[in-house]
């Protein structure tokens, strides 16, 4: 039993969960103690730690004096449940999408874990990237420059740090969304901030020097020590940064399709509904854009499936030039890719597919000692909300039918949707047809 609570500690620790604090005037007893990250519980784990610590005293509960028998074995079942506690809440974390906004779901779902685990604060981020602001979300926010009044905040240098006492200097985005967050039920109602501290967040991915990309703020509602705080902010942001980087890596995995490194079919079918949603919510129109490599077959059948996979991912590269950051392609089949344009209307969407037919069809793909030249050409159908219909199955099934009417048309082409049934064609250019 306590080899199993000594490898539990050692995880909480690693995590940041559980820290190690020094106590005064605890010469007497050395400890270690340690703090439950959320609760004002002083933990002794000196038993643990050590090899010759026995069940009994599980969690450094005298075994003899006041408490002894069925106190002592209360205290330590209490104490391993708060464990298990902080362990079972850092696994209920929003997974998110890992493209643009979508990452921001990750990183504020961090910041409500911790904020469940230290309920003495209130936690926020202001990212640089306005990308990563996840919707309805009170964690996670971005400053435009012009916004950035606050004396401390345009003298501030990168990567250093600032303790505010005036809530006044806080960002009023920030001030606006602790008053959110205070008005709810729970501990903080009724009551007003006592000093806040920012602390760079790093990319964790580059490293302790790594670049910095946002600000990690702590709010507190009681009278803190300005060192504590910043000390207990700067363990808080490199938890935050590792966690959100290894989420995001995880994210990754789970929704690149590994050969072409573009979204796969399970992401394309969750944010073609997700983006669907959000264009009825802004009432902005939305296209998608279904893309068959033609004479694909052909090409496998000639050069063999290497080839036929290097073809795929020069052609994924085609496809991602012409796009924007906030637009998802998604290999959907063998050689067949979806396109989700957000804020793309019916005029847009054929600029960004002549685009698309204007490319070089010829492509030069070196393979063993030879290089190939092959032409690659796509055939595309197009369908776009509110128009083309309300739902994603609607969207989809036109766009198909446009896919196939471009196919039976002869190829390298695009036919749009439309509701009078005249469809428009889009052909490439004469210098590429």
């Amino acid at each position: 039993m306590a080899q199993t609570a000594r490898v539990v500690v050692a995880e909480l620790m690693r995590r940041g969960d559980l820290l190690r604090v020094a106590v005064e005037g605890s010469e007497s007893t050395p400890g270690p103690f340690y703090l439950l990250k959320g609760t004002s519980r002083l933990l002794d784990l000196e038993s643990i730690q050590s090899e010759a610590g026995a069940d009994s005293e599980l969690l450094g509960v005298p075994t003899d004096g006041p408490a002894s028998g069925e106190v002592a074995r209360a205290r330590r079942m209490e104490d391993f449940s708060d464990l298990l506690g902080v362990m079972e809440q850092a696994q209920d974390l929003d997974l998110g999408n890992p493209n643009s906004g979508q990452s921001g779901v990750v990183l504020s779902g961090i910041l409500r874990l911790l904020s469940r685990l230290t309920p003495q604060f209130h936690l926020f981020v202001m990212v640089d990237d306005a990308d990563l602001v996840p919707e309805d979300d009170l964690h996670v926010f971005h400053l435009e420059p012009e916004d950035a009044s606050h004396a401390w905040l345009s003298r501030r240098r990168p990567g250093q740090s600032f303790w505010i006492p005036d809530s006044r200097e806080l960002p009023q985005i920030l001030l606006q969304r602790e008053k959110q967050l205070r008005q709810e039920k729970g501990p903080w109602q009724g009551q007003s901030v006592n000093g806040s501290v920012a602390v760079p967040l790093l990319n964790s991915a580059s490293g302790g020097d790594g670049q910095e990309i946002g600000l990690f703020f702590l709010v507190a509602r009681e009278v803190w020590d300005k060192e504590a705080m910043l000390k207990l902010s700067r363990r808080l942001t490199a938890f935050v940064a590792r966690r959100w980087q290894r989420q995001s890596e995880v994210n990754q995995r789970i929704h690149r399709d590994r050969l072409t490194g573009v979204f796969n079919r399970a992401y394309f079918d969750d944010q073609f509904t997700l983006e669907l949603e959000r264009a009825k919510r802004s009432n902005s129109p939305l296209t998608l854009v279904i893309a068959d490599l033609d004479r694909f077959k052909a090409v496998n059948d000639r050069f063999g499936h290497q080839v036929g996979d290097l073809v795929l991912q020069r052609v994924a590269r085609r496809l991602q030039r012409q796009l924007r950051r906030i637009d998802s392609i998604c290999r959907i089949g063998g050689e067949e890719f979806g396109l989700v344009l957000p804020h793309t209307s019916v005029a847009a969407g054929q600029d960004v597919i002549q685009r698309l037919l204007g490319e070089d069809p010829l492509e030069e793909i070196d393979y063993l000692d030879e290089t190939l030249r092959i032409e690659l050409t796509f055939s595309y159908g197009a369908a776009t909300f509110p128009d083309g219909g309300a739902d994603a199955f609607e969207l989809y099934r036109k766009a198909d039918a446009m896919l196939f009417l471009s196919k039976d048309k002869g190829r390298n082409q695009c036919h749009l949707w439309n509701s009078g049934g005249d469809h428009t064609q889009l052909l490439p250019s004469a210098d590429n047809a």
